[in-house]
C-alpha cells in the first residue's frame, strides 16, 4: 500500500482511522449489504486479503473489487448518516465512562450503599469492560 507522507505520518494515520471506521460501520450495517458485498468486505477486512487476491478468488478484475469497496464504503456512510448507530454507540460508551467515574468517586468517598454497588455492576455489565473482565 502506498502512502502520501505529508511532513509526518498523517496520511498513514488517516488511512488507518478510515480502515477502522469502515470496519466498525460494517459491524453495525453489514447485514444490510448484499451477500457479495459482505463476502468482499470480509475478505478485505477480516482475512486481510489484497485487492488482487480478492479479485482472483472472485473471478473479477482488481479494479472491480476496488470500485465495489468504494461503493460499499459510501453505502455504509449513508446508512450511518441516516441511522447514526455508530455515533450513538460512541456517545453511549462515553456516557457510561462518565457514569462509572462519578460512581467510583462517590463510592471512594465512603458513600457505600447496596444500591450503589448494584448500579456499579449494571454499568460494568453495559460497558465493554464488563464483557472483557470482572474488574471495575
Amino acid at each position: 500500500m502506498l502512502y502520501n507522507y505529508v511532513g509526518d505520518n498523517m496520511s498513514v494515520d488517516n488511512d488507518f482511522e478510515q480502515r477502522i471506521r469502515s470496519g466498525r460501520l460494517y459491524d453495525f450495517y453489514g447485514g444490510l449489504l448484499t451477500a457479495r458485498q459482505q463476502k468482499v468486505m470480509e475478505q478485505h477486512f477480516y482475512n486481510d486479503l489484497s485487492l488482487g487476491e480478492i479479485a482472483e478468488e472472485n473471478g473479477v478484475s482488481r479494479q472491480a473489487i476496488h470500485d465495489l469497496l468504494k461503493r460499499v464504503n459510501s453505502t455504509l456512510e449513508r446508512y450511518e448518516a441516516k441511522l447514526g448507530l455508530l455515533a450513538r454507540s460512541a456517545k453511549e460508551k462515553e456516557e457510561l465512562c462518565q457514569a462509572k467515574g462519578l460512581l467510583n468517586t462517590y463510592i471512594a468517598e465512603g458513600n457505600i450503599d447496596g444500591r450503589l454497588i448494584k448500579a456499579q455492576k449494571i454499568i460494568l455489565d453495559l460497558s465493554d469492560e464488563g464483557r472483557q473482565t470482572n474488574d471495575f
